[in-house]
């Protein structure tokens, strides 16, 4: 479902953190170069081995011969021309990533484009990126049929008014509304088991409003029962083969009578899948 043109801009921790790390390593490779032995290695190749010679006058091809006793010495004075080419490609990448940073505005150029103009001119602009917050209404506006539910269902509700199938669920779906993270119970998704066309009802689909990547929460509840521990090996087996996979777009959770569902375990899957770079959800 397509409810953007062009999804925001997710470079800029990713940018922030190369461009940090290529400052520290233009700093050490600085403090190397000036560290290193004067001059600099020139290396001939006679009869199919290398001969070495330092060469202190700039523009002299001419140079001392340095004996291959001195293996450190050859070292210094190669890792030596290493680093001062290093040091131009370093500057040129932290000079464009600073240039990308800024001309972009931190890479929220295109989403302050909207957001800074009046309420009047936003009524009537259809942008093409969609902020946090209009994503999320687009998302769970979307209108489906879930699995339903048979009448003898013991009913539980969560904070929300639905209707869910256990306590665990209740828990968990009252966690991802607590952290304002988007989520429909029981979305109709469609696989394939060979040639067979199926429909299932993942316990949650939720969203990563800030990524727009969607992940399926399912929740196995009675692992101590030998029956439904086969059948939760078995479905989880199908959605591997339908590119579902756990920690790229999977949620597991499971329980036992003696291991119960942990709410800071919870909390940990909520920071790991939903939160941000700058560390809200």
């Amino acid at each position: 479902m397509e409810l953007e043109s062009l999804s925001p801009n997710l470079l800029r921790p990713v940018l922030e953190n190369r461009l940090s790390k290529l400052q520290t390593q233009l700093n050490e490779t600085q403090k190397s170069c000036q560290k290193a032995f004067a001059g600099r290695i020139r290396i001939a190749q006679k009869q199919g081995h290398p001969d070495f010679y330092l060469v202190t006058d700039r523009g002299s091809l001419e140079g001392q011969y340095i004996p291959r006793s001195k293996l450190t010495l050859i070292k210094q004075l190669i890792q030596k021309d290493y680093n001062q080419k290093l040091l131009t490609l370093l500057q040129k990448e932290i000079s464009a990533l600073q240039k990308y940073l800024q001309v972009t505005h931190n890479c929220k150029a295109i989403t302050e484009l909207y957001t800074k103009l009046c309420p009047v001119r936003r009524n009537h602009i259809k942008p093409v990126t969609l902020t946090n917050e209009q994503y999320s209404l687009k998302w769970q506006s979307v209108e489906y049929q879930g699995h339903p539910f048979a009448s003898d269902t013991p009913e539980y509700q969560t904070a929300r008014g639905e209707k869910v199938r256990s306590k665990s669920e209740v828990i968990i779906a009252d966690t991802l509304t607590r952290h304002h993270i988007p989520y429909r119970y029981e979305y109709p998704l469609k696989i394939t088991k060979g040639s067979q066309a199926l429909t299932i009802y993942p316990d949650f689909l939720c969203l990563n409003v800030h990524t727009r990547q969607e992940f399926l929460w399912e929740h196995f509840g009675m692992m101590d029962d030998p029956d439904y521990a086969q059948k939760t090996t078995s479905k989880l087996r199908l959605l591997q083969e339908n590119g579902i996979l756990p920690g790229r777009n999977l949620i597991l959770t499971m329980e036992t009578q003696n291991a119960p569902l942990s709410t800071r375990v919870l909390e940990k899957i909520i920071k790991e899948f939903f939160e941000n770079a700058e560390g809200s959800v």
